[in-house]
């Protein structure tokens, strides 16, 4: 059944949280989700990384690098989850609209992440950390962004 509920991620390369935004039940936490491999020292997060190889054609010789640093690879592996999450509403019609609300990075790495048919589901992206911040102001910000008062009526610009 078709609802018209909109949810919001708010989310960080460490931690997410998922709410539910419905007119007559109001906010409701979906999940919360953790990235333990956040908060990792890069050089934990290298244990499956190959031994350094070594160019030996001449005198010079150089360590071939990664292209892309262990917690970035972890941010993308976090973002990939998320967005498997919300793929999963949505083909379940548990959403209408989706905000994603997230510091600018991690925002870009979720984007990257996210299909055609989720980023069309996209109503706003806020480029802030509120990981930590209660539903009531997630809300309140929400609505800020939109240009609403609480009452859900248009303020003055």
């Amino acid at each position: 059944m078709p609802t018209s509920a909109t949810w919001i991620l708010t989310a960080d390369s460490a931690r997410a949280r998922l709410f539910s935004l419905d007119e007559p039940r109001g906010i409701s936490e979906v999940g919360s989700f953790a990235n333990a491999e956040a908060r990792m020292p890069a050089r934990a997060l290298q244990r499956d990384r190959l031994p350094r190889t070594h160019d030996r054609i001449g005198n010079g010789r150089h360590a071939i690098e990664p292209h892309a640093r262990p917690h970035e690879k972890a941010a993308a592996r976090f973002a990939a989850l998320l967005q498997s999450v919300l793929e999963r509403g949505r083909v379940e019609h548990r959403f209408e609209r989706l905000v994603l609300i997230a510091p600018p990075h991690f925002l870009g790495v979720l984007n990257n992440a996210l299909d055609r048919p989720l980023r069309a589901c996209v109503a706003l992206e806020i480029p802030k950390d509120m990981t930590r911040s209660s539903p009531d102001t997630v809300v309140t910000r929400l609505l800020t962004a939109l240009g609403l008062d609480q009452d859900g009526m248009r303020t003055a610009s």
